[in-house]
């Protein structure tokens, strides 16, 4: 099995390696990565059957460089590690039908175990990525234009501030604001903001 690993930090490469070696033993042969276009370079000239893509690189935006690998090499398994867990971020690689998602805090062992059900024609997504997944499948996801008011909105900023800052009229602006008032089934401003941290829409660090 030929394994690519993309990540920007090299400690973090050397211990999966060592990480992924102690699991398949000779069975693998395993190639590291980090950054998009060392990715992209070698994916151009070797086959991969499974690629652990960190997605947080700095010349290309993971979603980017998980759908060039795909075109590359289209029948490789690709394992995302990522910190986002806002909702529409993770949707992103549910869509694209990813093998299995892990997040940064993940332990050797829950990556072990995701990289061997992965290798063995299995998915694997942490605790929190199925957690994710079922709200997917509940909720209706804002629109674009929406999700922007809604950050507007978290930030404590007015109608007419929004309706200013987007080049839109109030009227324009509190549709939007009563259309996510629905999709996020909240009665209010403050109600609206809680509901889109638990849903992941927004992270905290943005309240």
């Amino acid at each position: 099995m030929r394994i690519l690993l993309v990540d920007d930090h090299d400690i973090v490469l050397r211990g999966m390696r060592h990480l992924i070696e102690d699991i398949l033993g000779d069975k693998c042969h395993v190639d590291g990565a980090m950054t998009a276009a060392e990715a992209l370079s070698k994916s151009a000239v070797q086959t991969y059957d499974l690629c652990l893509l960190d997605v947080e690189l700095p010349d290309a935006s993971g979603i980017t460089l998980l759908r060039k690998i795909r075109k590359k090499c289209p029948d490789i398994k690709i394992i995302v590690n990522t910190i986002h867990e806002e909702l529409w971020i993770i949707k992103d690689y549910f869509d694209a039908e990813v093998e299995g998602i892990l997040f940064k805090d993940a332990l050797s062992s829950e990556i072990a175990t995701a990289i061997r059900r992965v290798a063995e024609g299995d998915t694997y997504f942490c605790r929190r990525a199925e957690q994710l997944r079922r709200l997917i499948s509940t909720c209706e996801m804002p629109s674009s234009k929406e999700l922007e008011v809604l950050r507007m909105i978290a930030s404590g900023k007015t109608t007419d501030d929004i309706a200013t800052e987007m080049g839109l009229s109030s009227n324009t602006i509190e549709t939007h604001r009563r259309h996510l008032l629905s999709k996020l089934h909240a009665r209010n401003s403050a109600e609206l903001v809680l509901n889109a941290v638990n849903y992941g829409l927004l992270p905290t660090s943005r309240i």
